[in-house]
């Protein structure tokens, strides 16, 4: 029948099949996902569809339907395209990573674009510049290369590489010279002062 609900894909988790489900209906193709809730929308779906998330639509639709989401299919699995362009870079390790001296573990670095931090980024790209080598890594957390950003602290044993970020380094305590103590003197006093007052005050 033509209003028959048809299962045109099975996806392999919820924001899979409900992804495509939104372009199939921006291309005018009615379209429902059905998972483990079973969800029923425009009509009667057959019993026991439960386990993975799948794609439904019209019988009249999916001839259509199918099309699209074999080549939904070919695109989110990242089979080769010529025309196709990726930002993956090879999986390649930085042989010159910064080490710390002390305890010989790798410095860490923080992606500027997402603030993601670690010392395992892959390596990109080195460029020559004018003030010296530029690295380029990849960041897996949004997808993109980027220059690093070192942090000044070793975060296992404390060695200060003496530049880059300062994240929880606590501010350099200022000695006490004599108006401090002067001004803490005096506080101290109109306390004295104040606790004197209201003692004759209740006494009286």
């Amino acid at each position: 029948m033509p209003g028959e609900p048809t299962v045109i894909y099975s996806a392999a988790n919820t924001q899979q099949a409900h992804l495509l489900k939104g372009l199939l209906e921006e291309r005018g193709i009615a379209a429902w996902v059905v998972n483990d809730s079973l969800q029923v929308a425009g009509g009667e779906l057959p019993l026991g569809w439960t386990a993975a998330p799948r794609v439904v639509v019209s019988a009249s639709d999916a001839a259509e339907a199918r099309e699209f989401a074999l080549d939904f299919e070919r695109r989110t699995t990242h089979e080769p395209d010529p025309d196709a362009v990726t930002k993956e870079p090879p999986a390649e390790e930085w042989a010159d990573w910064p080490i710390c001296p002390e305890c010989r573990q790798r410095r860490e670095a923080r992606c500027p674009i997402c603030g993601v931090s670690g010392a395992a980024f892959p390596l990109v790209d080195l460029q020559q510049t004018d003030t010296g080598e530029r690295v380029l890594l990849f960041c897996s957390a949004c997808d993109d290369h980027f220059a690093p950003e070192w942090y000044r602290l070793c975060p296992r044993c404390g060695h200060d590489f003496g530049a880059g970020i300062e994240f929880g380094r606590p501010l350099p305590r200022e000695p006490l010279n004599l108006r401090t103590w002067l001004v803490l003197a005096g506080f101290a006093a109109a306390g004295a002062v104040a606790v004197a007052y209201f003692v004759w005050l209740f006494r009286s």
